[in-house]
């Protein structure tokens, strides 16, 4: 079940993983975290930590460096995670922080294993978590913020035989992120949908037929407004708010 503490925490962690070593240090203290270990590879950002019972993997979102705009722009599906096809760039930028994280991941002994990320580093957990459980370990919690569109229909099935359960996939309502690539395009979102309607409520596993008719009653009160184009609620302030 969706565990709202659990969700803050993660959500803070995704955060963090934005930031310069000593402000992300810094933070996990304040979490009572400890044993940061950061990930910088071509153009692919994440971060490692640990309490007594979880070790946590935390990947960085897309930020102004012009690499991980091209990493979101590479749309074309190849062979990934599970036997299934997943965006290529994704499963790229994965490929560059792997040979150091995935060890992390696996040495985690007694620790249950949480993997977590906002916007671009959503795609990369999802990626994550399915290596980890093709490797043979095991994952507690997947839990994402505005993440796109990961793999394709294989994938998607794959991925949720394995992992549906334990894989919230938060939403800020339009937040137009979530709505790439596109469906036409034959990718799908994987686990369960957390969704957060126009005025902060939240969702679990709300039904297309609830987010369509949530949709339109914004879109239409905000017609011909830059608010219903849905970037503004993808940044990470204002999914923040919603679990403040």
């Amino acid at each position: 079940m969706f565990d709202q503490v659990v969700g803050k925490l993660m959500l803070e962690l995704s955060r963090l993983a934005y930031l310069e070593e000593a402000a992300a240090r810094s933070g996990i203290e304040a979490l009572a975290l400890r044993d940061l270990t950061l990930f910088d590879e071509v153009g692919t950002q994440a971060m490692a930590c640990v309490d007594d019972d979880r070790a946590i993997l935390a990947f960085r979102g897309t930020d102004p460096d012009p690499r991980d705009w091209i990493t979101d722009g590479r749309f074309t599906p190849i062979r990934g995670e599970l036997g299934g096809r997943v965006h290529s760039g994704f499963h790229a930028a994965l490929n560059a922080v792997w040979p150091t994280m995935g060890g992390l991941a696996a040495a985690a002994g007694d620790r249950t294993v949480w993997v977590t990320g906002h916007s671009l580093g959503a795609a990369l957990a999802t990626l994550a978590a399915a290596r980890i459980v093709e490797d043979g370990g095991e994952v507690a919690g997947v839990y994402i913020y505005g993440g796109p569109r990961t793999g394709l229909g294989d994938f998607r099935d794959a991925y949720n035989d394995k992992l549906k359960d334990v894989t919230f996939r938060v939403v800020n309502h339009i937040d137009l992120v979530t709505r790439v690539p596109l469906l036409i395009q034959g990718y799908r979102h994987v686990g369960r949908m957390v969704y957060f309607d126009q005025g902060g409520e939240m969702h679990v596993d709300a039904s297309p037929w609830h987010v369509a008719r949530d949709d339109l009653r914004y879109r239409l009160t905000h017609w011909g407004r830059i608010e219903a184009i849905g970037t503004a609620p993808h940044m990470i302030g204002p999914y923040r708010r919603l679990f403040a």
